[in-house]
């Protein structure tokens, strides 16, 4: 039978600038419930100076027992080339299988719904500026400080967009616009210590652990 964990390490992974005074409450609100939160914003990553930071905050995943994600309109600074580090977390955590929760915010899902309804109107045309027809029609937005669509392929992949519906599994993205939205969400889920770690024993027993 499996031992019972005494500290349980969760991650939490999200963009951290324009959002730090929440990002502090939800660490807060963890550690409230007596979890160790491993968290960039707070400092308490382990940092091998001889690694990437993007390196490091993936050892921080496999570090991790939980893995809470959020999913924020924002894309953040924490690029290297063309990986993003949130994103880099969380198929990291989904790839090791590690049990995870994720928050989306609205404006995110919001922008995907409003992307899959824009049309042209009735006899409009698209022209590229070689004055080509433009066969390959698509819609981009523009750099913007509002709203990176970005994101949205951040959102998709956590719900399984890729896979047909009635397949999917551990999808569930919670959708959030103000703070004490986040917060009940994180104590319903993290309250029950039996719960959580009854999911984790049950990952680990299933992976031969």
């Amino acid at each position: 039978m499996a031992k019972k964990k005494k500290d349980i390490k969760i991650m939490v992974g999200s963009t951290v600038y324009g959002f730090e005074d929440q990002l502090s409450q939800i660490v807060a609100q963890l550690q409230q419930l007596g979890y160790t939160v491993l968290n960039s914003h707070i400092g308490t990553i382990k940092v091998n100076p001889t690694l990437s930071n993007l390196e490091n905050c993936l050892n921080t995943v496999e570090e991790c027992d939980l893995f809470l994600g959020i999913i924020r309109p924002y894309y953040g600074t924490g690029n290297i080339g063309d990986k993003n580090i949130t994103f880099e977390e969380i198929k990291k955590a989904i790839e090791l299988k590690k049990p995870y929760w994720f928050l989306v915010h609205r404006d995110v899902t919001f922008g995907r719904l409003l992307r899959g309804k824009l049309r042209l109107k009735k006899g409009d045309t698209i022209i590229a500026k070689d004055d080509d027809e433009y066969k390959d029609f698509s819609i981009v937005v523009d750099k913007n400080k509002f709203f990176d669509e970005r994101t949205i392929e951040i959102y998709e992949y956590v719900i399984e967009n890729h896979i047909p519906v009635t397949l999917r599994n551990g999808n569930w993205a919670q959708e959030f616009y103000r703070l004490d939205e986040m917060l009940t969400y994180i104590i319903t889920q993290f309250s029950d210590k039996g719960f959580v770690e009854g999911i984790i024993n049950e990952i680990q027993e299933a992976d031969g652990e």
